[in-house]
């Protein structure tokens, strides 16, 4: 299936289905079907393994297929069916790279963390640009047991090498290659699971170039303040991105971001190749496709006939609640506008009194910068780097080299998901938390920036659940959120309120409402 959205005329009409082949429901976000599954399994440059390898690996404690489809459902992933653009019925979020020396690599792309799923009355309701219930951690720790016995189990390994038609030369592939994401989840690992639908992505991608690509483990900090994977259906729209603000959207902001992000997800970096910047495993032309699809994606509408009808006269109530609680950080982003700039507020974390951890752990990192000693911030331009650095700065001229390195594709991704917004200016160091517009609000929980309230009910009250599981439960559309109806064990986590960084306390705006006013207002959110 071709990447560009809009084409030649021979190119197949645009069908929009209401519902894979698997029984997803589907709603209306503004992409085709051509689109959403282009958002789906188009990689970023994130490499596992060979997808010739994850399409014959065993389970490490039997022989079944690790890709089949309930084993890979454990994890968080959704999976639509096969079809021309996913012909391995990979799962919604797991993607493959273009031939490289021969061999197609699998990996997460975006919509791994940014595909949510919604579960009631025995449907499931897919949410692009939702946030993920993916277990990261288990899906990485089950990956290398899988390897691991592969190469362990004489059985396994016959099996493996035959499957793939394979030489002597594959066992050593094979080891290196589980030695390298061994070494990978180590630099990560934590005390504290992170459950499903959260990541410390900034945690890890400071891991990745302070510790790994610059080949400095001493640089190695916890990446102990996991985040929801935030929505993205306004995001493109937004000045500034990322839970604390700090990344401005306008200009090539959002093409450093994402190549950010490939590089930090089973990426691969170079820091001494030859010539300008650093050799990358980044899919630049693919990121320009994946971006100018975000921009139009818009947030899904409250799905009356799966979800019940939305009482107007009380929401019109609660509209005129939200405009004295609510409007002065969230503002309204009209869907029907396609070109709409938006503002984000940033509350000061004293503020808003969230979990301060994930704050706190950003302005605080620091690293030998090692190879980057002596070179400019911004590869080209901008301060020398000294011994030591902020990890933003050595993330930021990492990336910058990378995307120097293939000059002529930067350029065309950039152009090809270039869309106006709103400037601001960059704080390397903000110590504040976001708040974006709530549109699609009733499609993102759990809530706060840490995902450690379930429903907006319990976020306008004082008395939050201090546990509550977080994946395969039953919507509540009452309290809108996740309700406390498990469906399947296996596909859930815990969270739990005390353990370090996944604190519920503050932004008690709307607590002191009175029920009935809660209830008007929680109306409203359904309706943005």
């Amino acid at each position: 299936m071709s990447l560009l959205l809009t084409g030649c005329g021979d190119e197949p009409p645009a069908t929009n289905s209401s519902s894979t082949s698997t029984g997803l429901q589907l709603l209306n976000q503004n992409w085709n079907d051509q689109q959403r599954e282009t958002a789906w399994y188009t990689s970023f440059g994130s490499r596992i393994m060979p997808l010739s390898w994850f399409l014959v690996l065993e389970d490490a404690d039997g022989q079944a297929l690790f890709s089949r489809p309930d084993n890979l459902r454990r994890f968080g992933f959704a999976l639509a069916g096969s079809s021309p653009a996913n012909p391995y019925n990979l799962p919604i979020g797991l993607a493959s790279t273009p031939p490289h020396q021969g061999e197609r690599w699998v990996g997460l792309g975006c919509a791994a963390c940014h595909s949510g799923q919604i579960y009631y009355r025995g449907k499931s309701l897919h949410i692009d640009g939702g946030q993920s219930l993916v277990d990261f951690q288990l899906l990485e720790r089950e990956v290398i047991a899988a390897l691991d016995a592969t190469l362990r189990d004489y059985g396994k390994f016959t099996r493996f090498a035959q499957a793939l038609g394979a030489g002597p030369d594959i066992r050593q592939s094979l080891q290196t290659r589980t030695e390298r994401l061994k070494k990978m989840a180590a630099l990560n690992d934590t005390h504290y699971a992170y459950g499903r639908g959260r990541l410390d992505a900034f945690g890890q991608i400071f891991n990745a170039v302070a510790a790994d690509f610059l080949e400095l483990p001493e640089n190695r900090r916890e990446p102990d303040a996991p985040v929801s994977y935030p929505v993205l259906w306004d995001a493109a729209h937004l000045d500034l991105v990322q839970w604390n603000g700090s990344a401005p959207n306008a200009g090539p902001g959002p093409l450093v971001q994402n190549a950010t992000t490939a590089l930090a997800v089973f990426g691969d970096l170079n820091i001494h190749s030859d010539g300008i910047g650093y050799d990358s495993g980044v899919e630049l032309e693919n990121l320009g496709t994946i971006q100018d699809l975000w921009y139009h994606l818009k947030a899904p509408a409250w799905p009356e006939q799966q979800l019940g009808v939305i009482d107007r006269a009380l929401a019109e109530q609660g509209s005129a609640i939200y405009q004295t609680q609510c409007l002065s950080c969230h503002m309204i982003s009209d869907q029907s506008k396609a070109k709409r700039e938006l503002k984000a507020t940033l509350v000061s974390v004293d503020k808003v009194g969230t979990d301060r951890t994930m704050a706190d752990n950003f302005v605080n990192a620091k690293a030998k910068s090692g190879a980057f000693e002596g070179k400019k911030l911004l590869y080209v331009a901008g301060n020398r780097l000294g011994e030591e650095a902020y990890s933003i700065e050595l993330v930021l001229h990492a990336t910058l080299g990378a995307l120097l390195q293939q000059p002529w594709q930067s350029i065309k991704a950039g152009l090809h998901s270039f869309h106006k917004v709103y400037s601001a200016p960059l704080d390397e160091r903000p110590y504040a938390y976001k708040a974006r517009p709530l549109s699609g609000i009733w499609a993102s929980a759990p809530y706060l920036h840490n995902g450690s309230v379930p429903s907006l009910a319990a976020l306008l009250s004082t008395e939050r659940p201090s546990r509550f599981a977080v994946g395969r439960v039953e919507y509540d559309p009452r309290a809108v959120g996740l309700g406390k109806q498990v469906l399947d064990a296996a596909q859930v986590s815990q969270f739990d309120t005390t353990e370090p960084g996944n604190g519920n306390a503050g932004h008690l705006y709307g607590t002191g409402l009175s029920d009935t006013d809660k209830r008007a207002l929680i109306e409203y959110l359904k309706t943005l």
